[in-house]
């Protein structure tokens, strides 16, 4: 039997549009998110303490309750930095907590929280002006050699939007290489414990996708599906993976994060939220054993103005914080490169 939980309340409240690249800093504490929307970076530290609740599967006394934090009346202590441009991924780098290398609008730059100004590394679509203006940075990850590895989509589209995104990789002298092509919404990219094995969901194929990385090189390949979701209205979105091996995945419509083996695809346990739109999962926290997950509202435009009558329909935009039972993060990868 697949054991399903369900988490029943945000951790903090920030009522983002369409939250994403949560990022735990170990050296501070601290989680990092974006609102891609908003074109904002967010920041919090968090509390020493706070009360947990335990919560048993839905579906199977006998699984491990899993502890669901509670609601932490922090949200004022979430601190903001908006940018002239989207900002969709962070990437640590070794100068400081509060410096990353991002993906932006045009490509990968630097931003210093705090400070509204980026500084661009790489501009990728320089030479092709029609891309230039249509394409953003989506998802990305740093890789065990300190690459930073991110992928480019269609900034605005109805319907699917076309397959000219790239997943490109910023090497640590500041150059770039296009890891391959024909992407429509590159999300949720990490790697197995070892470095070998890389996963990536292209959102709309409804698939994760296993590939053997080289780790000298940085190139994968040996392209294959691990996992599908099969649900109508549903599709991967950012994910994450354990020490353990199992993939963590956030699924955009489906209100759920799935728990995957990441050998064998094997579906292992479902973590159901009062929201519809799950968009990340990262492991954090002093021992790397919660999940912090982002969120998306309902209503993602600009000039939505969040309330409570819809919050009680619909939690998106907020973060949850959980642990699963016998489950912990991998060490996050830190850019070893150039930072201007």
């Amino acid at each position: 039997m697949v054991a399903e939980y369900f988490v029943p309340n945000a951790f903090i409240t920030p009522h983002t549009l369409l939250g994403e690249g949560p990022t735990y800093v170990p050296s501070s504490d601290e989680l990092y998110f974006v609102d891609i929307h908003r074109q904002t970076i967010h920041g919090v530290a968090l509390p020493e303490s706070i009360s947990t609740k335990s919560y048993r599967a839905t579906n199977d006394d006998s699984a491990p309750s899993i502890e669901v934090f509670d609601t932490w009346e922090g949200a004022s202590k979430v601190r903001t930095t908006k940018y002239a441009e989207p900002i969709s991924v962070l990437a640590l780098t070794p100068e400081s907590p509060t410096t990353f290398v991002v993906g932006a609008k045009h490509g990968f730059a630097v931003a210093n929280f705090g400070d509204p100004e980026l500084k661009y590394i790489a501009d990728v679509y320089t030479a092709d002006a029609d891309k230039h203006s249509i394409m953003r940075f989506n998802d990305g990850n740093v890789d065990c050699q300190g690459r930073f590895l991110a992928g480019t989509m269609m900034q605005e589209w109805e319907g699917d939007p076309a397959a000219i995104g790239t997943l490109f990789r910023l090497d640590s002298d500041g150059s770039v290489t296009t890891v391959y092509d024909g992407c429509m919404i590159p999300n949720g990219l990490c790697w197995s414990a070892d470095g070998k094995a890389m996963f990536h969901a292209d959102s709309p194929t409804k698939t994760v996708w296993r590939y053997d990385y080289d780790i000298t090189t940085g190139a994968a390949s040996n392209k294959r599906p691990i996992v599908k979701i099969e649900q109508p209205d549903m599709v991967p979105d950012g994910m994450t993976i354990s020490a353990q091996g199992d993939l963590f995945i956030a699924v955009w419509g489906g209100s759920r994060i799935v728990q995957h083996d990441s050998e064998t695809g094997e579906l292992k346990a479902i973590y159901k939220f009062p929201a519809r739109k799950i968009t990340c999962p990262t492991f954090g926290g002093k021992n790397l054993d919660e999940l912090f997950v982002t969120t998306a509202s309902q209503n993602e435009s600009l000039d939505y103005v969040w309330s409570e009558e819809d919050a009680k329909k619909d939690q998106g935009g907020e973060i949850f914080r959980f642990k699963v039972p016998g489950h912990s993060g991998l060490p996050r990868g830190i850019y070893r490169g150039l930072t201007v």
